[in-house]
């Protein structure tokens, strides 16, 4: 029989389907108009709303799109708080009818704390967008706590994507002050997909009746005219309709609270069952979803997986969106599903993987062989020529050479304290090393604790770090070692931050018991796709093309560019531009101009500081970046913004000149770090993943 676990659409029981072969009436009649009624109220007590719900007859995305068209205006500052995939389609459909969208973005499988939202929220913004469930993620966001903050700070619109929460969790619509929350049918109320339904307050229609409004067949300033005539403004999927109304009996029958337990309940069943399997559930489980479970497999491989399940078991499951396409299987329990159906959709995956994937529990590093020497070095300084040789056979960044290393225990952009440097040497070759200091998270990735330190290699500023370590048998000795170091100081979390996901080693440490926590994504540009100006320009999309060549004519009539060394006599005054960059976006206050430009200084060689100055003017865009054979790593950057006689903008200029530097030294590639997502992707950059491998606890 099959088990149909995809996250939407979802299995509809037999009642609802039967519903659909209802006869046909016009949706301009009393008998539609009773249909109507009956079903308003009930979508109002799962929406948490007395107020006005508008089933449009389009698609989750058509409804995301109804609510931008109709709510946000050309110019509209709005704050995208992103978790996962859909967070940025939301997004993407309000910059495309013209709102200016500035992203704050959790790493995937993360929630945003609420704290960063309500400082962003003091630059002023017309609107924000909420993504209550992530379906790409299996992460649940703590709607209740955003939106209570938000309140308190701004009375901006508050818009809600619910798609895959309406029906499985509580919403609160009206306490909760939202604007616009956008639900659909074939989720968590297991009817058939074809409606989109929309809850809006009085003064979200209020604005929406203005002028400016984007969209004919969207309008919900229309909709909501022709909803209190009880009808439609168009012909309506009237069969969904049939099939809504007879599940939304069915949980008036149950209960909408037993209903949200029922959710909740199922998905502790799947989490659990899983785990069973010895299966690496992602979100931690106070942001676990109700209605879909993120389940990372061992070894990748999540398209061949999800395909042998359906070929083998009758088994159907999604898989990975985006960055995550197959690493991850999605497991969807919407709607009234049976807790042996889960159980049975867990064990089908373990036997797709060959039997449980590694049910024992953690393994701690083993002891070091006895042909392995570990050895400990107190600073920076007494670290031999070797080490840099091994950074050269892993292809290390520059993170991790000596002088990298000197410069920043030197001057550390945020501090440290307790520095020691871990080498494994087998016959005298180092084949295995670690800087490791007791540090903060300055971004807030690792849930640690204000004021919290934990000991971490390298120093956080690393945004594509390695494990230097030759082999398993290395590594092994290494964390044996780095095991030690953190039980002498007591740290209550140590590891490695910041590796690549494609790192064979980062498995092993999987293996071994490390815990695995998911961080900002770096992005990449490979030289093969930006081969040349006009190569790169062609491969952006017409419209990124066009906009971005007339970009590019302005800044060439209003400024240009200079490359500096880090012994350039204007240093401090270009960092102090990115100083209040990091402070606009409410980035961490770690470029402090002075103690960076030492920093620089001591470091050298590597550093090229980018200018784009405006003729005979001021600074108007800097980033600093380090040269490296085969990357270039754009490591910071600032720029100006608010300046009405610019007629280009300076941001995309500074982008350019990072690319020619990249043309000019002849790199295979840029790495740079987590901000500004929707530029990136329109500027052909790769999402890069990013992980934390904390170790087994002491």
């Amino acid at each position: 029989m099959r088990n149909y676990r995809v996250t939407g659409p979802v299995e509809v029981p037999d009642g609802t389907l039967a519903a659909m072969t209802t006869r046909m009436i016009s949706h301009r009649s009393d008998g539609f108009r009773d249909l109507f009624g009956g079903i308003a109220p009930r979508l109002g007590a799962l929406f948490g709303t007395a107020g006005t719900v508008l089933p449009l007859t389009c698609s989750g995305t058509g409804g995301l799109e109804a609510v931008a068209a109709s709510l946000l205006r050309p110019g509209d500052r709005v704050l995208s708080v992103q978790l996962g995939y859909f967070g940025e389609r939301f997004a993407e459909i309000a910059e495309h009818h013209g709102a200016v969208v500035d992203v704050l973005a959790a790493p995937w499988g993360q929630v945003v704390d609420t704290a960063r939202i309500t400082e962003r929220l003091t630059a002023g913004y017309d609107a924000v967008l909420l993504t209550h469930n992530e379906t790409s993620t299996g992460v649940v966001a703590p709607l209740r706590a955003w939106a209570e903050a938000i309140r308190a700070v701004s009375d901006c619109l508050i818009l809600v994507d619910v798609v895959s929460s309406l029906a499985a969790v509580e919403i609160g619509f009206d306490e909760l002050g939202l604007d616009a929350a956008v639900g659909v049918t074939q989720k968590a109320l297991a009817c058939p997909p074809g409606l989109s339904l929309v809850a809006v307050s009085e003064r979200a229609l209020a604005r929406a009746a203005e002028p400016g409004e984007g969209s004919y067949y969207l309008s919900l300033a229309r909709a909501a005219e022709h909803a209190r005539a009880g009808t439609t403004t168009y012909t309506p999927a009237l069969s969904v309709l049939y099939a809504l109304d007879t599940a939304l009996a069915a949980i008036e029958k149950e209960g909408v609270e037993a209903v949200w337990e029922r959710h909740a309940r199922t998905a502790r069943r799947c989490r659990d069952a899983l785990r069973a399997q010895g299966l690496a559930v992602v979100p931690e489980e106070a942001h676990s979803s109700p209605t879909v479970t993120a389940v990372r497999l061992p070894d990748g491989g999540a398209v061949r997986v999800r395909e042998a399940l359906a070929a083998e078991h009758d088994t159907w499951v999604s898989s990975g969106r985006g960055p995550w396409k197959d690493e991850v299987l999605r497991i969807g329990h919407m709607g009234p599903v049976e807790p042996a159906d889960v159980d049975a959709c867990a064990a089908a995956v373990a036997a797709c993987l060959g039997g449980p994937a590694g049910g024992t529990a953690p393994v701690a590093p083993s002891a070091a062989p006895a042909a392995l020497d570990v050895r400990e070095t107190a600073t920076a300084d007494g670290l031999t020529p070797d080490w840099d040789g091994l950074v050269a056979r892993l292809d290390a960044p520059v993170f991790h050479t000596r002088a990298f290393l000197r410069a920043y225990e030197h001057h550390p952009v945020q501090r440290i304290s307790e520095p020691r440097y871990l080498e494994v040497r087998r016959d005298g070759e180092l084949v295995a090393a670690a800087p490791t200091y007791l540090q903060g998270d300055p971004l807030g990735l690792l849930g640690m604790a204000d004021g919290e330190q934990a000991l971490l290699s390298p120093m956080w500023h690393s945004p594509d770090s390695r494990l230097l370590a030759a082999d398993d048998e290395a590594l092994d000795a290494l964390t044996r070692a780095f095991a030690a170091r953190a039980a002498e100081l007591d740290a209550p979390q140590w590891g490695f931050a910041n590796l690549g996901t494609d790192h064979p080693l980062v498995r092993t440490l999987e293996r071994k018991g490390f815990r695995r926590r998911e961080l900002v994504a770096r992005w990449t540009l490979d030289r093969s796709d930006a081969p040349d100006g006009e190569a790169y320009l062609a491969g952006m999309r017409r419209s990124v093309r066009r906009d971005y060549q007339r970009q590019l004519r302005r800044y060439r009539e209003q400024a240009h560019a200079r490359v500096h060394r880090a012994d350039h006599e204007g240093l401090v005054p270009l960092l102090e531009l990115i100083a209040a960059s990091a402070t606009r976006t409410g980035s961490p206050k770690y470029y402090d101009p002075l103690k960076l430009a030492a920093f620089l200084r001591e470091l050298d060689e590597p550093v090229r500081v980018v200018e784009v100055r405006e003729n005979d003017g001021e600074p108007l865009a800097v980033a600093v970046c380090f040269l490296e054979d085969k990357r270039l790593q754009a490591w910071a950057g600032g720029y100006v913004r608010g300046r009405a006689d610019l007629r280009f903008s300076p941001y995309y200029a500074l982008w350019w000149e990072i690319v020619e530097l990249m043309w000019a030294a002849g790199t295979e590639s840029i790495e740079c770090g987590r901000l500004n997502e929707t530029f990136k992707e329109k500027m052909l950059l790769r999402p890069q993943d990013l992980v934390a491998m904390l170790g087994p606890s002491l």
